[in-house]
């Protein structure tokens, strides 16, 4: 074995062992065992000294102690220590490869363990940075409520306090500023400007000191984006992934960022320069992703190596289509949030695509139809949608979605055919045509399916519902549906869905907590669907990119 690098070996153990189930990994190591030396290890040599190490307590110069226990003549009293039952310590390494598996709330738990689990767990959270500054006031359900906005007046205050503590920490100590790779800034700006002079001040010093800094999340107004963007610009000229949510009608000006590979933008008007902006990052830029309620420009997506693009906006053209499918050789997430002007044709583009070569890379296709024009007339869209998903057997999340206002684009029982050919599949969102039968329609969805969003009619009885969900695959842990929330669901989640974790009813999420009398659902707050939904999420293991448009995916990080 001497020919073989111990380091590959090692890397190779590793990499082979972590595709491997829970029972196999386990016979992997009984089997490892086994082979182990019969020399007696550590703990076994500390189980023996315990006697000695009793003596020396009593008796620090005890002369037969001494002789059989020799390293403890260049100890001093007071190192010997009685530890019978304690356990070898994992060495720091060992913790930081645990840490690197566990969710943020397991990290925020780990803060409590002393000496290096504390450590490690504050470094990897402090790679996550999120400061807010009035998000409380701005998003408040009832602005005219006075002790809702007493509440969020206090609320923003912490957080304006903690965002100052973690500045002036990064500002202070380049060790934790060097941690960061990922800063998220939320300061909505309504008819006042949330952040001050001063604040803006702040994040000039302490933006400088990030300098592993790779993503760059804001939601400002124009006026407090414009002068941040300044300060990247300058600071990390080489920042990979920027994403920008600008609260107010006047687009932001985007800055000039060579090296940029994602590029994410949620506003009321498309920026003036988007498509300079775009064509200059040419070689560099991969993924894209616009929310905008205006009209997709064309020639956006003309380069042929993006491997995302995620819009949502009005196409008015089927040439936009046609671009998109044909210059999307290296397509691996394709999401289209969409309302459809008269002159758009969108089956002819999907027909010819279905002709030719699939997208040989594509995982994730998802459209969703959210309205169409007065004129609008293409009975062949979905039929030609499913023909173009059918050449894509290896997809792994697929939505395909409309409006309920949304007639004469073919959306029928047909289009759930198309399902059974997708053996990979493992996230599914689907419009529930009136032509299909409940009790069939989810018996259609691919067993490997985890995460699941139906959108049904809006005319479904209890009934109907009940008779669709007994034949949901049983291993869904995320459960997404239109209905209001009734016991009879509840009920059929304790009976019928026994992994379900997380369950969506009418946009309001529940996390599922399973008792011997049934299930408790947990309703989420607004700031939690808002800000935090990708941690708990990750937590509760049911990530389900689909469900998250433009507009909100880009917290995902």
């Amino acid at each position: 074995m001497g020919m073989f690098n111990p380091k590959m070996l090692d890397a190779s153990i590793r990499d082979v062992v972590s595709s491997l189930s829970n029972d196999h990994k386990t016979d992997v190591l009984l089997y490892a065992m086994e082979r182990l030396p019969s020399n007696p290890g550590p703990l076994t040599r500390v189980l023996r000294n315990v006697d000695l190490q009793e003596i020396l307590l009593l008796d620090p110069d005890h002369p037969e102690a001494r002789a059989l226990m020799p390293q403890a003549g260049s100890m001093e009293t007071g190192e010997f220590s009685i530890r019978p039952h304690a356990r070898p310590r994992f060495s720091p390494e060992l913790w930081r490869e645990i840490a690197t598996y566990l969710s943020r709330e397991d990290l925020r738990n780990l803060l409590f363990v002393p000496h290096s689990p504390s450590n490690i767990a504050t470094q990897l959270l402090f790679r996550k940075l999120h400061l807010q500054f009035g998000t409380a006031r701005y998003y408040a359900s009832n602005p005219r409520d006075e002790d809702e906005m007493e509440q969020a007046h206090e609320l923003d205050n912490w957080h304006a306090q903690r965002s100052a503590d973690i500045l002036t920490q990064v500002v202070s100590d380049p060790k934790y500023a060097s941690l960061v790779r990922t800063l998220l800034i939320s300061a909505p700006q309504g008819d006042e400007n949330v952040l001050t002079t001063f604040q803006i001040g702040m994040f000039a010093n302490a933006l400088p000191k990030l300098v592993n800094l790779k993503t760059f999340v804001c939601t400002m107004g124009n006026e407090a984006l414009t002068s941040i963007l300044q300060i990247v610009e300058k600071s990390h000229p080489d920042i990979e992934d920027l994403r920008l949510v600008c609260t107010s009608e006047t687009p932001a000006t985007l800055p000039q960022l060579s090296q940029l590979i994602s590029f994410t933008y949620v506003g009321s008007s498309i920026i003036p320069n988007t498509h300079a902006f775009v064509s200059d990052l040419v070689v560099t830029l991969r993924k894209i992703s616009l929310d905008i309620p205006g009209t997709l420009p064309m020639g956006l997506i003309s380069s042929t190596n993006f491997t995302t693009v995620d819009l949502a906006g009005i196409i008015e053209d089927t040439a936009f289509f046609t671009e998109l499918l044909t210059e999307g050789h290296r397509l691996e997430v394709l999401r289209l949030r969409c309302s459809l002007g008269h002159n758009c044709t969108p089956s002819t583009a999907f027909r010819a695509q279905a002709a030719a070569p699939p997208l040989s890379s594509l995982r994730i296709f998802s459209l969703s139809i959210i309205g169409v024009s007065r004129e609008f007339g293409d009975p062949d869209l979905f039929p030609a949608v499913a023909s173009f998903v059918r050449g894509h057997s290896c997809l792994q999340e697929l939505g395909l979605l409309k409006s309920q206002e949304v007639d004469d684009v073919g959306y029928d029982a047909s289009v759930w055919g198309v399902l059974p050919s997708l053996v990979q599949l493992r996230s599914l969102a689907m419009h529930v045509p009136r032509d299909l039968a409940p009790a069939l329609s989810t018996w259609l969805i691919p067993r490997t399916v985890r995460s699941l969003h139906l959108d049904m009619p809006l005319n479904q009885g209890m009934s109907q519902t009940v008779q669709a969900w007994t034949g949901l695959p049983r291993d869904v842990t995320f459960l997404s549906v239109t209905p209001s929330l009734t016991l009879e669901i509840q009920n059929l989640v304790y009976e019928k869905l026994p992994n379900v974790r997380l369950l969506r009813m009418q946009n309001v999420f529940y996390t599922v907590i399973r008792t011997d009398h049934g299930v408790v659902l947990d309703p989420w707050s607004g700031r939690r669907s808002r800000f935090y939904a990708h941690d708990w999420l990750e937590g509760l293991e049911c990530e389900d990119p689909i469900l998250w448009n433009a507009g909100t995916s880009y917290m995902n990080v």
